[in-house]
């Protein structure tokens, strides 16, 4: 079996603190109390040592400026103290960035150190996706009949989900943006494998890279997202552009592109069936609408943080008597904190986003740093598309391993 250390190149020297990051990001979708409280150590001594550097950075970046927009937002909202409350969704992962970018062992060392964080992030992964795999298939009725009344079983049958695994998160739909990141680490990391195959050992077996790649998809798959599906087809056609070189590698992502789309079809996503009223008729329509509204009626300093939810009225969208936020990360940014502010969180991501894209094209690269930037575009990307018809940010797992590719992005654009 192959451990877990055989992918952390480079690590073996470094100081405990770099061990804790590691340990932290694993353990995340496992025990993520425990992971929080260790970050949230972490976070606390990078601030006694560089305080000065990360607000350097807070301040470069535009982080200053979206915090203090939230809080004007906050002030003059429907309910300031819930819009004060839910600023941690935000403002401590602007730190988690700032922190991660300036870790000098991360700076000096990125693509050696970044590139043992994706492997190792993606192996961790292999277990998540097999228990989703396992609840999808034992919830098919020829085997559920006999399952169900089990207790050992009760964690698969008792919850609301119909037939959509969730693993060990809260939610299908937080699993299945959990594998969307972890999908787009593999990929990058497959290209990876297949420009080094003949040209350097690999310190980690190609297989295992394979495997945690197409387990990442079958797992989107049982998850019943159709946004995760949606997102990890796009990812699967994006991959394929690089892949041209390889003909065989491109077909095999291309069948697997429409198996996905075969299964969805035939099998339906989570046991709903796909077709155009589906799309048409979908409750996040009448949500987006109600969105709309709002931002109209308040375009400036929106609702304030957590609004939608207190103005909502019930059965607005049919089916639904209460929703808590606007499916859509742009819209539930303007309606709750304005226009204005939506603008400035796209400006700053964007533009950090857009540097890793800059530097893929412009600059001359080795494959292997080339690769690895292209890994956690891939990993963000998938944030982004997601972010089209779900908000994840008030999940803390899936909002710390969004930043951390971000950040890494930031690293690796430096380079």
């Amino acid at each position: 079996m192959v451990r877990i250390r055989t992918a952390v190149a480079g690590i073996d020297q470094e100081p405990l603190t770099d061990w804790l990051w590691l340990f932290s990001f694993l353990v995340l979708p496992f025990a993520s109390y425990l992971s929080l409280g260790v970050l949230s150590l972490l976070l606390l001594v990078a601030l006694y040592q560089r305080s000065d550097e990360i607000f350097t950075v807070l301040w470069q970046r535009g982080f200053v400026l979206l915090t203090g927009g939230l809080m004007l937002s906050a002030a003059f909202a429907l309910e300031p103290s819930n819009a004060f409350l839910q600023i941690a969704n935000f403002v401590p992962y602007f730190l988690l960035f700032a922190v991660l970018v300036t870790n000098n062992g991360l700076r000096y060392r990125a693509v050696v150190k970044l590139d043992g964080l994706a492997k190792a992030l993606l192996l961790a992964s292999i277990p998540i996706s097999l228990i989703a795999l396992f609840e999808y298939v034992i919830q098919f009725e020829a085997i559920a009949v006999h399952l169900r009344p089990l207790d050992g079983f009760a964690w698969v049958f008792d919850n609301p989900f119909g037939h959509r695994a969730h693993a060990i998160l809260s939610h299908p739909n937080i699993l299945s943006a959990y594998l969307v990141m972890m999908l787009g680490l593999g990929l990058g990391l497959t290209l990876q494998q297949l420009a080094r195959v003949r040209t350097a050992p690999l310190r980690l077996p190609s297989a295992w890279i394979y495997t945690a790649t197409v387990l990442s998809l079958v797992g989107i798959f049982c998850t019943g997202s159709r946004n995760g599906l949606m997102v990890a087809i796009a990812q699967l056609l994006v991959a394929g552009c690089f892949l041209r070189r390889s003909r065989w590698v491109g077909l095999i992502g291309l069948g697997f592109a429409i198996a996905l789309i075969t299964g969805t079809v035939l099998l339906g996503a989570g046991g709903r069936e796909l077709s155009l009223s589906a799309f048409t008729q979908d409750p996040r329509v009448s949500v987006w609408q109600i969105a709309g509204s709002l931002i109209w009626q308040r375009p400036w300093l929106g609702w304030g943080l957590g609004s939608f939810g207190m103005l909502y009225v019930p059965f607005s969208a049919p089916g639904y008597e209460q929703i808590h936020h606007a499916h859509n990360l742009w819209l539930y940014l303007a309606s709750e904190v304005g226009l204005p502010l939506m603008v400035a969180f796209s400006w700053v991501i964007g533009r950090l986003y857009g540097s890793g894209v800059r530097t893929l094209i412009t600059k001359k690269l080795s494959q292997w740093h080339r690769s690895l930037l292209l890994s956690y575009l891939f990993a963000f990307g998938g944030c982004v598309g997601f972010g089209l018809f779900d908000v994840t940010l008030f999940d803390a797992r899936l909002n710390v391993l969004g930043w951390l590719m971000l950040a890494a992005i930031g690293l690796l654009s430096r380079r």
